[in-house]
């Protein structure tokens, strides 16, 4: 089951830095955070930046935004870190662009001001990782040239609220982090709104983001139930791709390989089940190949 076209198409992430009626100044606490920087609220200007989610059908982009129409930021909240994320941040920032630069001046002599870029990924998964690090386009590259183009993630890691190292600097995203711990915690697969309903219970109880979930529980709760569905989609997704990779894998290139080592294994007395299993074959394939018949079936 696929789940592009759901209707609530933000992540709590992106909502509450991005959507949400705070996510102006919530934004700008991240962005400070992460930065260094120190804007102040009264003294900018924001506007969001949004890529039409049926251009990409993710949850990709979760929050962009443009400051003083000088300088545009993307940060994407991940679980996982994705080495691909430097190229698909190109991607964004292009199609962001697409939309300030008028067509008629991609054309013109004079060259047409854009603002500077800057990327971001929060983390918050269970693999350790440092407390920050950086990804770089020309990694993807098999020549590495810095003369040519580049483009840098900073990944920010915030997989511990306790040890969090923007915590003294943006109380939001602390506490975004510590919901996400609850609801990890009290996320159940067979009951998942009920589960989630109990993590904004327990979320509130703590004061973690009272306001924002008093006013938004049940958008909160669907996001969720979205987001977590998206979850498991792609954990399926992954999978299959990993066995189309080994069936591909056989049949153009380790085929003979695959022939042989199920032969040998046979001779040497292993069961056709874990000839199959070991070899990620069925076991109609196994016997095929070292020419036992099917059982037959009473």
């Amino acid at each position: 089951m696929a789940f592009w076209n759901r209707k609530y198409k933000d992540s709590v992430f992106s909502d509450l830095f991005g959507s949400d009626k705070t996510g102006k100044e919530n934004f700008l606490a991240l962005y400070n955070a992460l930065s260094g920087n120190d804007f102040q609220l009264k003294d900018v200007s924001l506007e969001r930046k949004v890529i039409e989610q049926s251009l990409y059908k993710t949850f990709n982009n979760d929050v962009s935004w443009e400051i003083n129409g000088k300088l545009i930021v993307l940060v994407e909240h991940q679980s996982t870190v994705n080495g691909n994320m430097p190229f698909r941040c190109l991607e964004y920032v292009t199609r962001i662009y697409e939309g300030i630069v008028p067509v008629k001046n991609r054309y013109a002599e004079k060259v047409y001001k854009i603002p500077n870029p800057d990327f971001y990924v929060v983390y918050m998964g269970n693999k350790e990782q440092p407390l920050e690090k950086e990804l770089r386009l020309s990694d993807a590259f098999y020549t590495k040239d810095s003369s040519k183009l580049e483009l840098v993630v900073k990944v920010k890691n915030c997989s511990d609220s306790k040890l969090l190292p923007l915590a003294k600097t943006c109380d939001i995203l602390r506490e975004y982090c510590r919901f996400i711990e609850i609801v990890e915690l009290n996320f159940n697969k067979w009951h998942p709104r009920r589960s989630f309903q109990k993590a904004i219970e327990q979320a509130m109880e703590e004061g973690i983001l009272v306001d924002y979930l008093d006013r938004k529980s049940r958008e909160v709760i669907n996001m969720l139930c979205a987001q977590y569905s998206y979850k498991m989609d792609i954990a399926v997704k992954k999978e299959e791709a990993f066995q189309d990779g080994l069936t591909e894998g056989i049949s153009q290139g380790a085929q003979q390989q695959a022939v042989e080592s199920a032969r040998s294994f046979y001779a040497n007395g292993a069961s056709i089940e874990l000839i199959a299993k070991s070899l990620h074959m069925t076991e109609d394939q196994v016997r095929e190949i070292v020419n036992e018949p099917s059982a037959v079936k009473a």
